[in-house]
C-alpha cells in the first residue's frame, strides 16, 4: 500500500494516473473515430449503389437478369431486393448467421417500389475489433512503461534532495561543512544557499564556545594557582595552630577541587576541538588492540588484570579517533578505578544484526541505575573527580554517531559500560 506521506509515491500515482486516462481518452477517441469514420464510409457507397440499382433496375426480375446472381451471393458483401414492401425507411444492423449486414432502404423515385441492400460487414467489424483489441493492449503496454518512466523521473526529480540528504547526514555539530552546490539544479540554490547560511553562524558559533571554555578556564588557573601558593606557605608559618592549619589544609583541598573541575573543563574544550577532526578510516579492532597494550601496563601497576578478546577480527569505519579515545579511555580507566586490587577488567566485542559492540566489563560496586550518571558533576561517593567525564563521553558519542550505556552485571557484582556502532550508519558512511 502506498504511503501517503511519500512524496515520491504519490507523485508516481498521480502521474501514472493522469497519464493512464489521458492515453485512455485518446485511445477510445480514435476507436470512436475509425469505427465512425469506417460505418460513414460504407454508408456512402451504399448510397451510390442504391443510387445506382434505382436508376437503371426498376425491378427484381430486370437485377437478377442482368447480374450473375449465384456468382454476385459467393463474391460480393451486397444483397438486392426489390419490392413493394419496404422494411422500412431507415438505416440499420443485423445479424445473420454470424455475419453482420448494414441494410439501407431506399424508395425509388417515381413508383412504389422499395430497394433493399444489405451490406455484409462482418470483414470491416472484426478488422475494427482487431484494434480494438490492439488499443486496449498499447493501453496496458503504456500503463506498464508509464509506471516505469513515472518511477524514473520522480527518481531524477528526487535525486537533489537525496543529495542534500546525504550531505546532512554526514554532518553533525562536529562535521559542519558547506553545502556543494555546483551540481544542484537552479531551482535548489535557494535552499543551499540559505543552509549555508544557517552552518555558518553555527560553526561561528560553536567556536566562540569552544574557546570561552577554555579561555575562561585558563585564566580560573592563575589565580587558583597563586592562592594555593599562598596557602601553602601560610600553613608552613602556622603549623603550631591547629584550627589555622585545618582552615588552611580545607582551602588547599577545595582549591584542589576546583583545578579538577577546571582540568575537565579543559578536557572539554579540547573534546569541542576534537570534534572538528576530520574523521579518518582505521581498523578499530587493530587500533583498541595497540591502545589495550597500554591499559595493560596501568593496570598490572595497580595491581589489577585487563584481558580482551576480539571475536570481531576486522570491523574497518571511518571515524574520529580523538572522540571515540574520549570515551574509550574513559570506560577503561573507570573500570580500573572501580575494580578492587586483583580484580579483573575484561573487553569484548560483538557483532548482531544492527551493532558493532564493544563492552568492558569490571568487578566493582556497580552503579545507580535511577541516576542519571552521564549528566555533568555526576559522580559515585568513591569518586574523587568533578563528575564530567561520562558527561564528556556523552558529548563525544552524540557527535559521533555511537551509542554509548551503563549497566549493572546480572551474573555478579560490577557495571558493563558498552559502544554500540549501528551498522546502517558507519557502513554505509565507509
Amino acid at each position: 500500500m502506498l504511503s501517503k506521506r511519500s512524496l515520491r509515491e504519490r507523485f508516481v500515482l498521480e502521474l501514472a494516473v493522469a497519464m493512464t486516462a489521458m492515453l485512455l481518452v485518446i485511445i477510445i477517441s480514435l476507436s470512436i473515430y475509425f469505427y465512425t469514420n469506417s460505418m460513414n464510409h460504407l454508408k456512402e457507397e451504399m448510397r451510390l449503389q442504391a443510387k445506382y440499382i434505382t436508376s437503371y433496375y426498376p425491378k427484381q426480375e430486370d437485377y437478377n437478369d442482368n447480374r450473375d446472381i449465384s456468382f454476385l451471393k459467393e463474391t460480393s458483401p451486397y444483397r438486392v431486393f426489390i419490392t413493394n414492401n419496404p422494411n422500412t425507411t431507415k438505416q440499420k444492423q443485423k445479424i445473420d448467421n454470424n455475419h453482420n449486414f448494414l441494410i439501407l432502404t431506399e424508395s425509388y423515385p417515381d413508383s412504389n417500389m422499395f430497394l433493399t441492400i444489405e451490406r455484409d460487414i462482418s470483414s470491416e467489424y472484426h478488422f475494427i475489433k482487431d484494434i480494438y483489441l490492439m488499443m486496449l493492449l498499447m493501453l496496458f503496454l503504456g500503463l506498464i512503461f508509464i509506471v516505469y518512466y513515472a518511477q524514473l523521473l520522480s527518481k531524477k526529480l528526487l535525486h537533489p534532495l537525496k543529495m542534500l540528504t546525504e550531505q546532512f547526514t554526514s554532518m553533525n555539530e562536529s562535521l559542519l561543512h558547506q553545502i556543494k552546490t555546483e551540481k544542484l539544479p537552479l531551482e535548489f540554490m535557494k535552499l543551499a544557499d540559505s543552509v549555508n547560511l544557517l552552518i555558518t553562524k553555527v560553526s561561528s558559533s560553536i567556536k566562540y564556545r569552544k574557546e570561552l571554555y577554555i579561555g575562561t578556564a585558563h585564566e580560573l588557573k592563575t589565580p587558583l594557582a597563586v592562592m594555593r601558593l599562598k596557602n601553602q606557605i601560610t600553613l608552613m608559618k602556622y603549623k603550631k595552630y591547629d584550627n589555622v592549619r585545618e582552615a588552611l589544609q580545607q582551602n588547599i583541598t577545595s582549591i584542589d577541587t576546583l583545578n579538577a573541575m577546571i582540568h575537565n573543563l579543559l578536557e572539554f574544550g579540547r573534546a569541542e576541538g576534537a570534534q572538528f577532526e576530520q574523521p579518518q578510516r582505521l581498523n578499530l579492532i587493530r587500533f583498541m588492540a595497540s591502545k589495550c597494550e597500554e591499559y595493560e601496563l596501568l593496570a598490572n601497576s595497580q595491581n589489577r588484570n585487563l584481558i580482551y578478546n576480539f571475536t570481531v577480527p576486522h570491523f574497518r569505519v571511518k571515524i574520529q579517533a580523538l572522540l571515540f579515545m574520549q570515551i574509550f579511555q574513559n570506560f577503561i580507566q573507570n573500570a580500573l578505578k572501580f575494580t578492587p586490587e586483583r580484580g579483573l577488567v575484561s573487553l569484548d566485542t560483538r557483532m548482531d544484526a544492527h551493532h558493532f559492540i564493544i563492552e568492558i566489563t569490571d568487578e566493582g560496586e556497580g552503579i545507580d541505575e535511577n541516576k542519571d550518571l552521564f549528566a555533568p558533576f555526576q559522580r559515585s561517593l568513591e569518586s574523587t573527580g568533578a563528575g564530567l567525564g561520562l558527561f564528556l563521553a556523552q558529548n563525544a558519542a552524540e557527535s559521533m554517531g555511537v551509542i554509548i550505556n551503563l549497566r549493572n552485571r546480572t551474573d555478579r557484582s560490577g557495571a558493563i559500560a558498552s559502544i554500540s556502532f549501528p551498522l546502517n550508519r558507519f557502513l554505509l558512511k565507509d
